[in-house]
């Protein structure tokens, strides 16, 4: 009788965590800025207009020996606001009327990130197996939400501007992130529409220098969805990811975060960057996990009945 040793079973479990996320169409997240949850909108792919992120902890060219001192923590922050939607099913741009005119979708992204290999002029980051408390932008919810997304109405004002952008972001700062945003007193982003947290990262960096180039793959369990304004039940989607590129040319230099602060450390990045969406793995996959469970099932029965 064939028998799967629990190493195995977690091999495999890894495998499939590790493979392409979705087969065949794109699923696609539906949209209704009104909230009525009439949902006038389905898009598979959302692009963020440029934007800042800054990183703090990184030591840039820290050389202990022949290698570099890793693994060690850092920490990412950025704000992103939706520029276009587009379907691929279709194919079609089918950004919604009233996008960054009337209103904007804003996503304020928090983690923490393990460097595990670095040199003089590179670097590749990856994920640390637990996130800080302070990592938190969705303090409402259980847990710590490394991604929020809101919905706000910017006539009166309130439109964020990546880069230089005074009195509109109060996302940052010491402990809980999202103190303020969007409660009593805030000019916010208004509504809280979606958080999630890291399921996944991989990013690199490397420079010559002081321009620099690297690149990213960060993807988002979602914890909470308003069904007011996104549907995400249609499409079974689950995980929110994250691709884009990250660079530090010598044009790009504003003088503060979103929220007005001046940042203290290095790299201020230039981060260009899309989000899609990830909906149930395909069947042979799913039959995979199936083996990998029973794997580490009759793993335990057997360490039991010795």
């Amino acid at each position: 009788m064939k028998t799967y040793q629990p190493a195995l079973a977690v091999a495999m479990l890894a495998a499939v965590l590790a493979a392409p996320l979705t087969a065949g169409a794109a699923p696609t997240l539906g949209f209704d800025p009104t909230g009525t949850g009439a949902y006038t909108t389905y898009a598979d792919l959302w692009t963020n207009v440029t934007d800042t992120g800054l990183a703090t902890g990184f030591v840039p060219g820290l050389i202990v020996g022949p290698g570099a001192a890793a693994p060690y923590l850092t920490e990412l922050r950025s704000q992103m606001v939706v520029g276009t939607m587009s379907n691929s099913n279709i194919p079609a741009i089918v950004t919604p009327a009233g996008l960054n005119t009337t209103y904007e979708i804003s996503k304020v992204v928090r983690f923490q990130e393990l460097v595990t290999a670095q040199t003089a002029t590179s670097v590749n980051f990856g994920m640390p197996a637990t996130q800080s408390a302070a990592m938190d932008v969705d303090p409402l919810r259980a847990g710590v939400q490394n991604l929020a997304i809101y919905l706000d109405n910017i006539t009166d004002g309130s439109r964020a501007i990546p880069g230089n952008g005074v009195d509109t972001v109060r996302c940052y700062g010491a402990g809980v992130t999202s103190g303020g945003c969007g409660g009593a007193g805030a000019d916010g982003d208004g509504i809280l529409i979606m958080s999630g947290h890291l399921v996944f990262n991989e990013a690199s960096f490397s420079a010559s220098g002081a321009v620099g180039t690297g690149s990213f793959d960060s993807r988002f369990m979602i914890d909470y969805v308003d069904p007011n304004y996104l549907d995400a039940v249609t499409g079974s989607i689950f995980v929110d990811k994250f691709t884009g590129t990250t660079n530090v040319p010598s044009f790009f230099t504003p003088t503060m975060m979103w929220d007005g602060s001046t940042p203290t450390t290095v790299p201020f990045l230039k981060v260009d960057s899309s989000q899609s969406f990830a909906t149930i793995p395909e069947p042979a996959t799913l039959a995979l996990i199936g083996l990998g469970f029973a794997g580490l099932a009759l793993g335990t029965r057997r360490k039991v009945q010795s």
